[in-house]
Order: C-alpha cells, then sequence, then structure tokens
C-alpha cells in the first residue's frame, strides 16, 4: 500500500500558499507528512512549484512535481496513482492537520478488496482507501474533482469518526481556534 499525499494546490481562497503557514508549531504540511511518515516505511508526496519545503521535514516521502496544479485536483491523483505504480493506496490531503494515527490504522484494518474512508455526521472524510482494482477508474477523472463520483458508485466501507477526519484548511480564519470539536 502506497501513501499519498495531495499538496499541489493552488490555494485560491486562502490568499497564499497556505501549506507553509504555521499550525500548533510546525508548517500546516508538516502534519500530513508526520502522520504519513509514523505509519507507513514510505510514500509520494505531490507538490506544486509553489510549495517551499525548507522548513518542512520529508525523510520517506518522494516528491512529485505536478507541474500543471492548474488542471485540478485530478491531476495530482492521476501523477500519484501511476506513481504508485498499480498497488493499493491511501490518500491524504496536505491541508488536513487533525487525521492521527488511530485514524489512519482504523481505515487500514478493514477489507483490502472496498474503498475505505471515515466520515463526521455524514460528511466524506479522509483518509481514502483505494484498492488497486480501482485504479484504472480513478484515473479517468478530470479538471478539480476528486474521487468522490468514483466513492459514490463503487463498493465501499464508512465509518462514523471525529471532525478531525473532514477539518481543513480554507482560509486563514480556518487556523483559528483549530482542533476544537464540534
Amino acid at each position: 500500500m502506497i501513501p499519498i499525499i495531495l499538496a499541489a494546490g493552488e490555494s485560491k481562497r486562502f490568499g497564499l500558499q497556505k501549506l507553509n503557514y504555521p499550525y500548533r508549531g510546525k508548517p500546516l504540511i508538516q502534519w500530513a507528512i508526520d502522520v504519513v511518515e509514523e505509519n507507513f516505511s514510505e510514500g509520494l508526496l505531490i507538490i506544486s512549484q509553489t510549495l517551499d519545503l525548507s522548513k518542512a521535514r520529508v525523510r520517506k516521502l518522494k516528491l512529485i512535481l505536478n507541474k500543471n496544479p492548474e488542471l485540478g485536483l485530478s491531476n495530482s491523483i492521476k501523477l500519484g496513482l501511476m506513481a504508485a505504480g498499480g498497488k493499493d493506496v491511501i490518500i491524504f490531503l496536505g491541508d488536513m492537520p487533525e487525521i492521527d494515527s488511530e485514524l489512519v490504522q482504523k481505515v487500514m484494518s478493514f477489507s483490502k478488496d472496498k474503498i475505505v474512508f471515515p466520515n463526521f455526521n455524514g460528511v466524506k472524510g479522509f483518509p481514502v482507501f483505494i484498492p488497486a482494482g480501482y485504479l484504472k477508474s480513478a484515473c479517468e477523472i478530470e479538471g478539480d474533482r476528486g474521487l468522490r463520483d468514483l466513492i459514490m458508485r463503487s463498493e465501499y466501507i464508512t465509518f462514523e469518526w471525529t471532525r478531525s477526519c473532514i477539518f481543513d484548511v480554507d482560509l486563514p480564519e480556518d487556523l483559528e481556534g483549530a482542533g476544537e470539536d464540534g
């Protein structure tokens, strides 16, 4: 299984490259890097040219440059899936700092033949496990779309979790009061 962190977004709503902003004492992107490196021996980090990793610590992840982030989320997903070489993947987003090892282990504890993801009050969360059998269909997505349509028309397992599985940073004010459950 190959973990993929998607971190090549343009941060349009935030106004600046949000993944470099501090969150609880370290760059926002570092939270995703740390949880992946704690739980896996290797992984992929899909980045854009605007992401400065000089303040981040990356030890086990292979960096893949998305030269066309304007093509949307689907382009980053496809780059990650191609680099994963046909293996099962588990997808993380670089702007979701509240995902922890307990959640990662819970996602990985389920059947490996179905898509698996947490939810909070009916909202689909992350990380998302995608078995290799779905990768061809996943590579057909286009534009600034994630895998939601594929997931919803596939066999999947979901389970209720805390707000941490859906908390992401889109705006500077999202960093204020972060970590509050609600």
